[in-house]
């Protein structure tokens, strides 16, 4: 058994067939089929079902799949750590971020990324926060700016900054005229969320829970750029995270008093990762250069 092997069962499993697992691996389909059967002969167990065109992995190719991963991913950390063992300040690093943040931050410190750093190659990445938790524990992330709380035992973190929710409405709308209100006076509001998956939902709807704000039950917005469009419209009134909102100004924001709601931005990586060094300073790093923005 060879590493090899474990190439051609996790690209089966990826591709889910014979024909394309071997044109991903540069081999040819027999060739592929009879080093998984080897591999099946050796280990003394069936990991695959074979029907006439179709297959499925057995429990025990399951399991077998799952330690694959884990040692593949490793072999790629030695040949990182490898790579990097000269200098962890160059070469290339993957950073992901959610919808609600990435356009919205990353832009903003990519010009301190390239200043600070300028021999890393920052490839930057935008999905949901699910994705982001899976690629960066299989190792197709190095890093994921994640809201607060996520916890992964595989994982850790540093907190990069904090920021407050706003009441954002449209210019005409009655509200308009405030700077700020009170949870107490939305009551009769209705709250524009996004669609499921978005981690801005469930920290909008916690607090107009307990404020007794209502939700637009008939729609509910894909981006972040959809739901400042119908609120712009005065459709409805949203909370907008305040770095969302300092780059749209076409909107009208109010501060909430009392206990306003917030949101707290860490970035995570694997605890295996050989850039642990380099990520506790990123964290430093853009901690202090985000105070020093916001001043």
């Amino acid at each position: 058994m060879n590493l090899r092997s474990f190439d051609y069962l996790l690209a089966l499993e990826k591709h889910g067939g014979f024909h394309r697992a071997a044109k991903a691996c540069h081999v040819s389909q027999p060739a592929l089929s009879i080093q998984i059967r080897k591999v099946e002969e050796e280990l003394g167990i069936q990991l695959l079902e074979r029907g006439h065109k179709e297959f499925i992995f057995t429990p025990a190719g399951l399991e077998i799949l799952k330690r694959a991963r884990l040692i593949t991913q490793q072999v790629e950390e030695i040949e990182k750590f490898a790579s990097i063992w000269h200098d962890p300040y160059s070469g290339q690093i993957s950073i992901g971020a959610f919808p609600t943040l990435a356009p919205y931050y990353l832009p903003k410190i990519i010009d301190h990324f390239v200043e600070a750093y300028p021999d890393l190659q920052i490839n930057l990445v935008e999905e949901k926060t699910h994705i982001l938790i899976e690629r960066l524990k299989s190792g197709r992330l190095d890093a994921a700016f994640l809201a607060l709380p996520e916890e992964h035992a595989e994982l850790e973190h540093g907190t990069v900054f904090s920021e407050k929710f706003l009441l954002g409405v449209s210019p005409h709308h009655p509200l308009a005229k405030r700077k700020t209100i009170d949870a107490d006076k939305l009551t009769n509001e209705r709250l524009l969320l996004l669609e499921e998956g978005h981690c801005l939902r469930g920290q909008a709807l916690d607090y107009c829970s307990t404020a007794g704000i209502g939700e637009v039950l008939n729609f509910r917005a894909s981006s972040m750029e959809t739901l400042l469009q119908m609120i712009s419209m005065g459709r409805a009134v949203s909370l907008i995270p305040e770095c969302v909102a300092r780059r749209n100004p076409h909107l009208h924001y109010l501060k909430l008093k009392g206990d306003a709601p917030e949101r707290t931005i860490a970035l995570f990586w694997r605890k295996s990762s050989v850039r642990q060094d380099l990520m506790h300073e990123l964290v430093d790093d853009l901690s202090r250069e985000h105070k020093s923005r916001i001043r």
